[in-house]
């Protein structure tokens, strides 16, 4: 089984937005962000033109078919859905085989409600990037003598919502060729439809929009009846699975942090469900070969919130896909024009008569 949405080594996502020319003022914390700014030039200093590198002799096979593929569904993802063109994809930066930056998340022991960083223009988000690892570690050790649970990932990619012209990275060509069209979707769903202060929905938006683009992409440069399809299927199979286990997960611990037990009860009772949620897991998926570290570690708040946000809301964007007859391109036409009103989550719902639907997590 792939790594689901949030642990990709290849999906990850930094939503902190590296904004240093761009009403940074507010920020409390200049020395991080003089950081992430170097980070980011240096990133940027380093691109080489993706036309440059099919050109080059050295280029593996692979990464020849990768890089093609990138620009093409950069193209279908703008003729053919109704998303942004940018120059994004166009560049390509090699990391060297190290993770590009550390992105880091928080939450409280008895409770599913994240540690929230505030940044300009894109509001609160649930966590945290950095570029050097020796940083990244200091921040979650003070994290955790607060208390809280924690999780900081290697990410091998990131968005800057349009405000940078985003390369492809080099880790983004070791993953399967369905993957890395969905990364490209999913990454351009973002930069055109972003709604402030929900990551939840951003986040499984993008992730239905990145799935069902590939499939469709997919059949039509391999066929639909392809072995790159069937395989990617079979992926997006196993992730929604995957997504509804970490939604019942999450309900019940919900309703046993809202309980009238101690803290030490419930710190106690969260360790039996966490070992119920792996042991499904294994049940689901009963090949070693494909598990993940959802079974290799211990569960704590701060990973299943990361896990869940990437897949709370799938089910009201299947809805809304379906009530427009299938059509990715009316869908992002309808999220587009939502953007425009205070409530774009309700306005969407009831564009498609689902209203029912807006009650559940976004």
């Amino acid at each position: 089984m792939q790594n689901p949405p949030n642990t990709r080594g290849g999906s990850a996502h930094l939503r902190w937005l590296l904004l240093t020319a761009i009403g940074l003022s507010g920020c409390s914390a200049p020395r991080y962000v003089l950081e992430q700014a170097w980070g980011q030039l240096r990133v940027m200093h380093a691109r080489q033109r993706v036309e440059d590198v099919l050109r080059r002799r050295d280029l593996k096979p692979e990464w020849r078919e990768k890089l093609t593929l990138v620009l093409l569904a950069r193209r279908y993802a703008h003729e053919e859905i109704g998303l942004k063109l940018t120059p994004a994809y166009t560049r390509f930066y090699d990391t060297g085989g190290k993770p590009l930056a550390f992105n880091l998340s928080a939450c409280p022991k008895d409770s599913l409600k994240p540690k929230v960083w505030r940044f300009p223009i894109v509001g609160g988000l649930p966590y945290i990037g950095y570029f050097e690892e020796p940083r990244a570690q200091r921040a979650r050790a003070a994290l955790e003598r607060e208390g809280l649970d924690t999780e900081l990932r290697p990410v091998p990619a990131f968005s800057s919502l349009g405000w940078f012209a985003d390369p492809v990275y080099s880790p983004m060509l070791e993953d399967d060729i369905g993957r890395l069209v969905e990364v490209v979707i999913h990454e351009t769903t973002h930069t055109t439809i972003f709604l402030r202060n929900q990551v939840a929905f951003n986040e499984s938006l993008a992730v239905f929009v990145g799935d069902q683009g590939a499939l469709n992409f997919l059949a039509r440069v391999y066929g639909p009846l392809s072995g790159v399809v069937e395989r990617y299927r079979a992926s997006v199979a196993r992730r929604r699975a995957f997504s509804r286990l970490v939604a019942e997960l999450y309900e019940r611990l919900d309703r046993l942090y809202a309980s009238p037990l101690t803290r030490a009860e419930k710190l106690e009772r969260r360790e039996e469900h966490f070992r119920w949620a792996q042991q499904r897991y294994k049940e689901l998926f009963p090949d070693p070969a494909h598990w993940t570290s959802f079974v290799k570690r211990p569960l704590n708040n701060a990973i299943l919130l990361n896990y869940g946000r990437y897949n709370q809301g799938l089910t009201f964007h299947q809805r809304i896909y379906q009530t427009l007859g299938g059509s990715l391109s009316r869908m992002v036409e309808l999220y587009r024009r939502a953007q425009r009103y205070a409530d774009p989550i309700g306005y969407v719902a009831r564009a498609c008569r689902l209203e029912g639907f807006i009650k559940q997590r976004m």
